[in-house]
């Protein structure tokens, strides 16, 4: 999905009440829905605001070659990815 993509699967939550309902319980199944498919691990959350952000919080960095547990992404993946208030100029 590209970023036009992106600000057209958020559109519909800045336009229309039920779908803004939808993405505010479940942010990351709209998306998977629209075509961004992120791990299980990824964790996506929405709220609503006065402006058009988006954070993004990385977990701490691993040796490529180290095994990670489930378990352990769980552990460093509780920041996640935060929208709201999206509107087309955002990109």
């Amino acid at each position: 999905m590209d970023a036009q993509g992106f600000v057209a699967a958020l559109t519909p939550a800045v336009t229309d009440a039920n779908a803004r309902e939808r993405f505010l319980a479940d942010p990351k199944g709209v998306l998977a829905t629209a075509g961004l498919d992120l791990p299980e691990w990824f964790t996506v959350s929405a709220r609503e605001g006065d402006a058009a952000e988006l954070t993004i919080t990385l977990p701490a960095l691993r040796d490529p070659d180290a095994d990670v547990s489930d378990e352990q992404l769980d552990a460093v993946t509780g920041g996640g990815w935060v929208e709201h208030t999206y509107g087309p100029r955002c990109f």
